[in-house]
């Protein structure tokens, strides 16, 4: 999961993130990338995050606002030191996904935002479901039609990351950024061993192809590898109807430090 928290530029020694955020980031496959609010539209516009979150002393709809504003759909957390009902209900009511105090167990501040980034990314539980793949969010576990896929920890990072992205193409970058933040990053090549060690623990389960390959571009998700046989057959019957009668003849855990930009974009 790769999480941009933006600091608040006020207070003092807020350029970390906060205590829970940074247990949770070691509890689980987080990367933190620290920002301030400065330029933070643009940074969001760049990269590809799966969730911001916004360090504040008490709620604020300034910066919600203007990121909403900027038809920016990625979703946001909230964490502020001072909370009311009516400041969670303000920035619930603007565009925040949830709005949480500083002091929330890191427990469940990280089964809080792998539940905002599921449901951001069409999932509604714990397991993502593509066709005859299950990923067990929760036991970092993936199964083809129930049989367990034998993945190393950085293998099952990509397979998690290409299923949550499942209509997105994802670069090295990207996937380095994912698996690496805060550590330092191998070269772009060791992303096409893993892509080709985990092609093959696939193949030897019967997906021929579960990766798409875009030369230069990236990597995304083959939905149509995992589909059951069966509709996959009734696909290929129907192609080869409809050409018959048509023709009668084919991104470690860790933590970034961002330097913020120049631009202010703070409305």
């Amino acid at each position: 999961m790769q999480v941009l928290c933006i600091g608040d530029s006020s207070i003092p020694g807020d350029g970390r993130p906060c205590a829970g955020l940074s247990k949770a980031a070691i509890e689980g496959a987080v990367s933190i990338t620290m920002s301030g609010p400065e330029g933070v539209v643009e940074t969001l516009r760049r990269a590809q995050y799966d969730i911001a979150v916004v360090q504040q002393m008490s709620p604020d709809v300034r910066l919600l606002r203007h990121i909403r504003n900027s038809r920016l759909s990625t979703p946001v957390m909230i964490i502020a030191r001072n909370i009311t009902p009516a400041g969670v209900a303000e920035v619930l009511s603007v565009g925040a996904d949830d709005c949480v105090p500083a002091s929330v167990d890191p427990t469940e501040l990280l089964a809080r935002l792998r539940a905002i980034v599921r449901r951001a990314s069409g999932h509604d539980s714990l397991s993502l479901h593509i066709g005859r793949l299950t990923v067990h969010v929760d036991r970092r576990q993936a199964h083809i039609d129930g049989k367990l896929i034998p993945l190393t920890r950085r293998e099952y990072d990509i397979v998690e990351l290409l299923a949550l992205r499942k209509n997105q193409v994802l670069s090295k970058e990207a996937l380095l950024d994912n698996l690496y933040a805060g550590q330092s990053e191998p070269h772009g090549k060791v992303i096409d061993v893993m892509i080709c060690q985990v092609r093959k623990k696939m193949r030897s389960i019967g997906i021929d192809e579960p990766f798409t390959t875009l030369w230069g571009i990236g990597y995304r998700l083959n939905e149509d590898a995992f589909a059951p046989v069966g509709a996959r057959m009734n696909g290929i019957d129907g192609i080869i109807g409809q050409v018959s009668r048509e023709s009668s003849i084919p991104m470690t855990p860790g933590i970034n430090i961002m330097v913020p930009s120049d631009a202010l974009d703070i409305v």
